[in-house]
């Protein structure tokens, strides 16, 4: 998320400096038109190619330029989600004051020197909880190398960890590379931690949800069991609208999808491509590799009405294949109800913790289906 700059309120940008700063996503053509307006400027196209030509003759003044600055900030970044699980030993309690304490500087120093935190970090109890804590985080990125208004970046993250009766679920969301980094860091020094103080045994391991732990077969499965079969009366899925695939080159394809052979990546966007005969069919399944798959969901959660797009699957598989590990995201959402920003990613993040909590139980079903199936 870009930030207000140390200087920002000592400037009032124009002409270049100007048009790049208003050209950003998050800064509306209705934002631009308005000013525009007010200033009895009228244009008959609202889009930005129209109007920030316009805009960078003009010389905004502080109050104009204050509330475009204000439309920016108001973005929030999207966050991503996966998790992870581990044994604890009976009768277990996570919550230790002398062990809550999170140091990453050393890490940060050494490998993200153009990071830092913007406050320390250490795990809480969730709800007065000692078998539910959570550790927020946030980081500020600098980049010397891009433009003034893109030079200074923050970035939230958080941590979950929480123990059913021994059984242990971590959470991770972050919502940038660097985040990733430094939740994955967390989780390594507080499992060392609670394996220190007996809570976890010395060679537990976290369980992932990693690509090759699935035959081709097996994953179109448990995608088609997570847009299908969640045990939760909050999400109906409506339509799969992209999918990633590509062939199996160990694998003969048949006729009826030959056209796919020498193919190494095959994006298709469209509506319900869950009809689509290779999707359909199983005899397909085992001769195409399904890393990645969005879906448009309806929702009624908490009195809140509308559909989301999440997107569920390995995105890392092109570059770590089989190492590539389970994750989703919202990347759209609509409301019945006008929201503003700040209520908006409160719901979306709400969602999102929901369907991380109803891939669990989907996942755990489908590794006990295929037990029976091998039995």
């Amino acid at each position: 998320m870009n930030v207000s700059q140390n200087d920002i309120d000592k400037m009032l940008p124009f002409g270049e400096m100007l048009r790049g700063f208003v050209n950003q996503s998050s800064i509306s053509n209705a934002e631009i038109h308005r000013i525009l307006k007010e200033r009895g400027v009228f244009a008959l196209n609202n889009d930005k190619s129209y109007t920030v030509p316009i805009l960078q003759t003009l010389l905004l003044s502080p109050k104009e330029f204050e509330e475009v600055r204000l439309s920016l900030s108001e973005r929030e970044d999207n966050e991503k989600k996966f998790s992870r699980e581990i044994e604890f030993n009976p009768n277990a309690t996570l919550f230790h004051p002398d062990c809550n304490n999170v140091d990453i500087n050393d890490f940060l120093k050494k490998n993200l020197p153009s990071c830092e935190l913007k406050y320390p970090t250490r795990f809480t109890k969730v709800d007065n909880n000692p078998e539910h804590l959570i550790a927020d985080f946030t980081i500020i990125r600098y980049d010397r190398n891009k433009s003034w208004y893109e030079q200074k970046n923050e970035f939230p993250g958080k941590v979950e960890i929480i123990n059913e009766n021994g059984k242990g679920h971590i959470k991770i969301t972050h919502t940038a590379p660097e985040t990733k980094e430094i939740a994955e860091q967390i989780i390594k020094q507080q499992i060392q931690k609670f394996k220190e103080k007996g809570i976890v045994a010395q060679d537990a391991k976290l369980k992932k949800i990693i690509f090759s732990e699935f035959s081709n077969n097996e994953r179109f499965a448990f995608f088609y069991r997570l847009t299908t079969h969640l045990e939760n009366d909050n999400f109906t899925c409506e339509n799969i609208k992209d999918i990633s695939i590509k062939p199996d080159d160990n694998s003969a394809l048949p006729e009826e999808i030959i056209w796919m052979d020498k193919m190494k990546k095959i994006l298709l966007s469209g509506e319900s491509l869950n009809d689509k005969f290779f999707m359909k069919d199983t005899k397909y399944h085992n001769s195409i590799i399904l890393w990645n798959m969005d879906a448009v969901f309806s929702y009624n959660y908490r009195g809140e009405k509308g559909k989301f797009t999440i997107s569920l699957g390995f995105p890392d598989y092109p570059n770590k294949f089989g190492n590539a590990e389970f994750e989703m995201n919202i990347s759209q959402l609509s409301s019945e109800k006008r929201l503003s920003t700040t209520d908006k990613n409160k719901l979306k993040s709400k969602l999102l913790s929901e369907m991380d909590r109803q891939k669990n139980v989907v996942y755990n079903n489908f590794l006990e289906y295929l037990k029976q199936q091998k039995r």
